[in-house]
């Protein structure tokens, strides 16, 4: 490749000369009575390549004339004339990297040092690596640069490790073209240019693939595709589009007669693979943007991955939506998204996220101009899959259908129910608000009402998936309401499961009679912004976690009292389970708090002393309204009882033990309501609103009582939870009743 000299003043080349020229020149003649040539400059460093053609322009050149490179020695160099103006060198095979070279011409027995330059010698230059390099397995990618050969080798590392050879396929003057075979992973590798023993790194870059193979039509199809893994068809495996459920071919080719209703496809990952995910989420889903009458071509790509064993992180209403003090997606930032980061990004166990829905919150939607792609960004730092299903706040305001309501969903986040495989588990991810939103319309936000309940379409689907699922697989099915709540049963001092969905039993029966003779069925769901745990009263092999939610209530009590509580006191987080096999264990985590915190203590002596006593709780009983007869909140209560607030407690699988000096005392289960949420939420929010209260705190069932001998003895608890684990806090007594959750 030649390299062109822009012409300057050959007054700038003389000033220069005696400063470049170290070595001894006595025995040569230089033509003193005039330059031999002139309007020649040389920069004063150049990369170059062994045998790299360089173009010089000046006045005076003669045919004849020859170029040297001097040093300690002369090297000649192979020269052309081109023209009186023009002539060119090529670098010679002995030069030397990081040395700086007189340039001289020579003519007979005189000779002219033109300008010295610092060679830095490389394998090739002007190499321009881009920072994602596309192509297709069984194809070809390109690197433009100068100076590459057909004798060259590439070597691709990956993660600091050894990676293959690539062979070349083709050079020429200004790009190498390296050839990418099938199963060749995709990846970030750093690309070095070997050349017998010298080599050069040329840069890092991510190595993007895809199918290039034609899949063939089939009759009927109306979308069509491979799934496959680097380029090689994965056969067997279920594709969708919400209605129909086809499975790949033994080449990975799938064809589907859809009438494209939803207007996507989507792929349902099998196990031992996984899809790729880009920013949290993961791309196992395509939209179709055409007609039926017209065939689209969507191919699914999968990685071989070791999923045996991962934990599975369950968290549900975030609700991001632009508001409150502070910022609801500063809030989400410093704690649950900053937690979760820094325990499970790059950790050496397989990581998922289960999202629950209400990710955005509709009414501030247009208000607030915060949404689904917001809310999507907010996660985009998660280094593992962050898998999704809708609330009734992930709808449209603006629209008064369910499905129309949908479409941003759609678009932004995906099917609004679909499956997966994870090892040895089965997934189902569906929806259970039917959206009604009453007067929405294009600019006008309705009432943004919803019903609880399973489409027949779904229904009729999740049928259709379970016919590929083995009966002895587990399942975890999620949405995002529940399907059970409780009540108290005043009669047997008792919880009583009760029907959350519209439509009770008949409702919950059209999804739960599905899993007739399946193995266990967990059932995760949020919504509630509380911790319930229940057993299906109707059907044995299911069993429901209603997870309490991230945003706490809402994100209100980070401004009254510094924490993020959810309304019946348990202090916002997520659900962990980890799964091994068909083997699932769960413990709830308190976003900021040990994972061996389960469970908050109140001295109730000091609570009824701040319920009489405190200014602000004083004002806001006084005012009334949603506040109204709370002062009587624990009037029932004795003299040195102590309330135990187990967060994540299950119904007949866990213990707790209070003991007083070595003597057990009897414990039972109350209905009260939980006064950590009242003071940081109630109270303040009551006093400065008139006591209206939006989210008031809810009667819990997982509160505990015991009574101690003295208001001044000291309390060990102990909570065992169904696997054994088991956490303690010794509480001395009296103790402070503040808003600290970790207290």
């Amino acid at each position: 490749m030649k390299k062109l000299f822009t012409l300057f003043t050959g007054l700038l080349l003389a000033a220069c000369v005696p400063l470049l020229c170290g070595c001894d020149d006595s025995d040569r003649k230089v033509h003193r009575d005039g330059d031999l040539s002139t309007e020649v400059v040389i920069p004063t460093s150049m990369d170059v390549f062994k045998g790299m053609e360089i173009t010089v322009e000046g006045e005076g050149f003669e045919q004849g004339d020859q170029v040297a490179l001097r040093a300690e020695t002369d090297l000649p160099a192979q020269t052309t004339i081109r023209s009186a103006t023009e002539l060119s060198f090529r670098i010679p095979d002995e030069v030397v990297d990081q040395t700086v070279y007189k340039i001289v011409l020579r003519r007979k027995d005189d000779y002219q040092v033109l300008g010295a330059s610092r060679l830095t010698v490389k394998l090739a230059i002007r190499v321009a690596l881009e920072e994602t390099i596309r192509g297709f397995w069984g194809g070809s990618a390109s690197i433009a640069g100068e100076g590459f050969a057909a004798t060259d080798k590439l070597l691709l590392k990956r993660e600091g490790e050894a990676g293959p050879e690539v062979s070349i396929v083709a050079v020429d003057a200004t790009s190498l073209r390296f050839g990418i075979p099938a199963g060749f992973p995709e990846g970030t590798y750093e690309f070095t240019l070997r050349r017998g023993d010298e080599q050069q790194v040329l840069g890092t870059a991510a190595l993007v693939l895809d199918y290039g193979g034609t899949v063939p039509d089939r009759e009927g199809a109306s979308v069509k595709g491979i799934v496959h893994c680097r380029g090689i068809g994965v056969a067997d495996v279920a594709v969708s589009d919400g209605d129909r459920i086809v499975k790949t071919d033994a080449d990975g080719f799938y064809h589907l007669a859809s009438d494209k209703r939803n207007g996507l496809v989507f792929v349902i990952q099998p196990s031992g693979y996984e899809v790729p995910v880009t920013e949290a989420s993961p791309e196992f889903w395509h939209p179709l943007t055409a007609d039926a009458s017209t065939v689209e071509t969507r191919n699914f790509k999968l990685e071989q991955s070791d999923d045996e064993s991962y934990s599975l992180l369950v968290a549900t209403d975030i609700h991001l939506a632009n508001r409150n003090t502070p910022k609801d997606y500063k809030q989400f930032a410093d704690g649950f998204a900053k937690e979760v980061t820094t325990a499970y990004n790059g950790s050496a166990r397989k990581v998922h996220c289960l999202n629950l829905g209400d990710f955005a919150w509709d009414g501030y939607w247009y208000s607030n101009k915060w949404a689904l792609p917001e809310s999507k960004e907010a996660v985009a730092d998660f280094g593992f899959h962050f898998w999704s299903v809708m609330g009734n706040h992930d709808n449209d305001p603006y629209v008064d259908t369910d499905f129309g309501a949908e479409i941003p969903y759609r678009t932004v986040m995906g099917p609004v129910y679909y499956a997966m495989n994870i090892g040895q588990v089965h997934y189902l991810m569906l929806d259970n608000t039917v959206y009604v939103n009453t007067g929405g319309t294009t600019g006008t936000v309705g009432e943004r009402n919803y019903r609880r309940q399973f489409t027949d379409e779904q229904i009729a689907w999740v049928k259709e998936d379970l016919k590929l699922v083995d009966p002895s697989t587990p399942i975890v099915v999620g949405f995002h309401c529940p399907l059970y709540s409780n009540t108290w049963n005043s009669l047997t001092g008792k919880l009583t499961v009760l029907s959350a969905l519209d439509g009770g039993t008949a409702s919950i029966s059209k999804l739960l009679d599905c899993f007739a003779g399946r193995a266990a069925v967990h059932v995760v769901s949020g919504h509630s912004h509380v911790n319930r745990n229940n057993q299906s009263p109707t059907h044995p092999n299911v069993y429901e976690h209603n997870v309490a939610a991230v945003c706490g209530t809402w994100w209100w009590t980070q401004q009254y009292a510094k924490n993020n509580i959810c309304t019946d006191g348990t202090p916002a987080g997520y659900k962990v389970f980890d799964i091994d096999g068909k083997s699932i264990e769960w413990r709830y985590k308190a976003v900021g708090l040990d994972a061996d915190r389960q469970f908050t203590t109140y001295d109730m002596n000091e609570v009824k002393k701040y319920w009489a006593t405190d200014a602000t709780a004083q004002a806001a009983f006084a005012a009334g309204n949603d506040l109204r007869g709370r002062e009587n909140d624990y009037n029932g209560v004795g003299e040195n009882e102590v309330y135990i607030n187990v967060w994540s407690w299950e119904p007949d699988r866990w213990t707790l033990t209070v003991s007083e000096n070595g003597r057990n005392l009897p414990v039972e289960q109350v209905w009260k309501r939980d006064p950590l949420h009242t003071i940081s939420y109630d109270i303040p929010r009551g006093a400065a609103n008139k006591g209206d209260l939006t989210f008031p705190s809810g009667m819990v069932t997982h509160m505990f009582g015991v009574t101690a001998s003295s208001a001044t003895s000291t309390l060990e608890i102990r909570a065992t939870d169904r696997f054994g684990n088991t956490y303690t806090q010794t509480m001395t007594r009296p103790k402070a009743f503040t808003a600290d959750p970790s207290k």
